[in-house]
Parts: structure tokens; sequence; C-alpha cells
């Protein structure tokens, strides 16, 4: 029993993984993202709160922490930080004064208008060493693992 276990430790290897090899294609695809965005300061999370904002104009923080895939807890300090460099606008609801309403500022507008087109070369740019089926796939293979159930 021992010596089964040791054998499966030795064959595992860890850059074979898919949580391995997705972690690595996301930070090759970040430093791009670092590398070629206009503001030094945007991250890439940053940006997908601004895109999904401006996709569903004034929206709560649970309505853009569900369209953006970022935890509630996260979202607060992004949207803080945007708002804070005069990007976001957040009120009180008028139905609901404990929720949040957050609306993109012009300077956020401008910005998104900026930022959009390197976005879509960013993309290109991680998707590179890939040919035009393989590029297809690899997204197609994304979306589909993105989708889980718990």
């Amino acid at each position: 029993m021992k010596n089964n276990k040791k054998k499966s430790e030795q064959n595992y290897a860890l850059d074979e993984q898919v949580g391995f090899l997705l972690r690595r294609a996301y930070q090759r695809h970040t430093a791009i993202f670092q590398e070629h965005i206009p503001d030094q300061h945007l991250t890439s999370a940053q940006f997908a709160v601004l895109v999904t904002t401006h996709k569903l104009g004034q929206a709560s923080l649970v309505q853009i922490s569900h369209e953006a895939a970022i935890d509630h807890a996260t979202l607060r300090d992004i949207v803080s930080r945007l708002k804070k460099r005069g990007l976001l606008k957040v009120e009180q609801g008028k139905q609901d004064r404990r929720q949040k309403l957050v609306s993109l500022m012009p300077e956020g507008e401008q910005l998104l208008h900026e930022t959009i087109p390197v976005a879509r070369q960013v993309t290109d740019m991680t998707l590179s060493p890939l040919n035009e089926c393989e590029q297809i796939a690899v997204l197609h293979i994304l979306q589909k693992l993105s989708h889980f159930e718990a």
C-alpha cells in the first residue's frame, strides 16, 4: 500500500493538471493586459466591473457581482477604488435605501472608449499561439468549463 502511494505521487505531473495550466494561462493573459492597457492603474477585474456597469446601466452591486463573476466583498473594494478615481458613481437606491446603485461617470465612459479596442487586442495576443480553429475551440471549452453547477 505504501509503495503504491509513493508511485502515484511520483507520477503526478503538476504541469499536466488543468488547474495549473489555467492559472498559467491566466497569468500570461494578465501580464499582457497590464503591459498594453492604456491606464496602468486599471486591473482586469476593474475593467470587468466597468464593462459590466456599462452593459447594465445603473445596477446594484448584486447584479454587477453576478454578471461579472466577482464575489461581493471583492466587488465592494473594486467599486470603492473606481469611485475614488471618479470613474463610477454610487448612490443609495430610492426604493431600498440599503441598496447601492452603481453607474458610470463620464470619465468611466471615456476610459472604456479608450480601453475596449486595446482589450480586444489583448485577447488576440493571448490567443496568438493558437491557430484560428484552436482559438474557437479554446473559447468554446472555457465557456463550457466556466458554467459550473453546485
